[in-house]
């Protein structure tokens, strides 16, 4: 890690294409531009946030106005760019090009020429320096590129209160092992570590956070859209997501990734980031943030009935619910079944990482808590 890692901060109004690529290249030009990060003739893997098929105006992905500049500077640079994510549940062709044409990323691909990778081949590789694990099985085409470059979306999170650079990076673990992943790191801080365990795998050359709109409330999709107007960048995607949790009303050290990540010398104090490029204020209001709170997943000892009584959980909507059952296919704890076309939970199993919130194609799924669990699990 550099000894003061930079963060370089660009204004950007709206998605409009030009002033996105004019905001881009001014942002890079503190690092030196783009062909600071990759030689010609690289293979580059672009990585959006593509959590789910949804739409670009539903501020839950990477805005493909972003995506388009980054791979568009690639080019120019002489690298040669693909697209590649895997989102949650099921992982296929036919699934990923409806997530590709769904987000914008498909419409890219036209107008560039670029990549569109839908490779799902996994490769399990070692990591004797990991915390949580000593191997991985992520995306073949992530692991085989010369160089990534990461393309967060700036959101609040049910499970973790924020996503940003470091979470990113969970979508290098292929479809349905997510939910293995899940289901075998229950406790917050040891997926904090499996997620910094990824980024020391498979690490970033250079990360662009999407804030141009981000998601406050219930996110990382059954949020709300909030205009912030910026773009941010840096090498370093923990001093990113320092900047970035500061800027929406939070504490950085007191989420376990940035924690973890300090404690493994990855991540600066916030006072020894390097802030350049245009001037950067905390927003006012700052971002709404899920409603409920929670206690690590697995609560082990005589305490765990009650603590699972005070735990938010979900609750699916008979008005908005289809009964697709995407939830059920997804839940990494089978703590969801489907009876009589509409998904029940069994509280005893829940897990509560709120995938079926999280993946929930038709926003029908909310997380409640009494409020005595508001009050005592903070």
């Amino acid at each position: 890690m550099p000894e003061n890692p930079t963060v370089a901060v660009s204004r950007c109004a709206d998605y409009d294409r030009q002033q996105v690529a004019a905001s881009l290249d001014r942002l890079l030009q503190h690092f030196g531009g783009m062909q600071s990060f990759i030689r010609p003739g690289q293979i580059v893997a672009v990585k959006p946030n593509l959590i789910a098929k949804k739409k670009p105006e539903e501020a839950a992905t990477t805005h493909p106005s972003v995506v388009e500049a980054v791979v568009t500077l690639v080019q120019k640079a002489g690298g040669k760019p693909f697209i590649v994510d895997s989102p949650g549940g099921p992982s296929s062709k036919g699934l990923l090009n409806a997530v590709y044409r769904a987000t914008g990323m498909a419409a890219v691909a036209e107008r560039t020429g670029c990549g569109l990778s839908l490779d799902t081949t996994e490769m399990t590789l070692a990591h004797p320096g990991g915390k949580a694990v000593k191997q991985l099985t992520v995306l073949k085409a992530l692991a085989e590129a010369d160089v990534i470059i990461g393309l967060p979306k700036l959101k609040t999170h049910c499970m973790t209160r924020y996503t940003g650079a470091v979470k990113l990076m969970y979508g290098a673990i292929p479809g349905l092992k997510k939910a293995q992943y899940h289901f075998n790191m229950q406790r917050l801080e040891q997926f904090s570590n499996l997620l910094i365990d990824i980024n020391t795998l498979l690490p970033t050359s250079l990360t662009v956070m999407d804030a141009v709109v981000g998601m406050e409330g219930d996110g990382p999709t059954a949020g709300s859209p909030r205009e912030v107007g910026l773009l941010l960048a840096s090498p370093s995607p923990y001093a990113l997501d320092v900047v970035c949790a500061n800027l929406i009303g939070i504490n950085p050290t007191g989420l376990p990734f940035i924690r973890l990540s300090m404690e493994r010398g990855l991540c600066p104090e916030p006072s020894g980031i390097h802030l350049t490029g245009d001037p950067l204020s905390e927003i006012t209001p700052p971002f709404r943030l899920p409603a409920h709170r929670q206690v690590d997943f697995d609560i082990p000892g005589p305490f765990k009935g009650l603590i699972s009584k005070l735990q938010p959980r979900p609750v699916f909507s008979p008005e908005l619910c289809i009964g697709c059952g995407e939830c059920h296919r997804c839940c990494p704890a089978n703590a969801i079944e489907m009876a009589e076309g509409l998904p029940r939970v069994k509280l005893n199993s829940c897990i509560r990482c709120f995938c079926c919130q999280e993946l929930c194609p038709h926003r029908a799924v909310s997380v409640y808590q009494i409020w005595l669990g508001k009050k005592l699990l903070r």
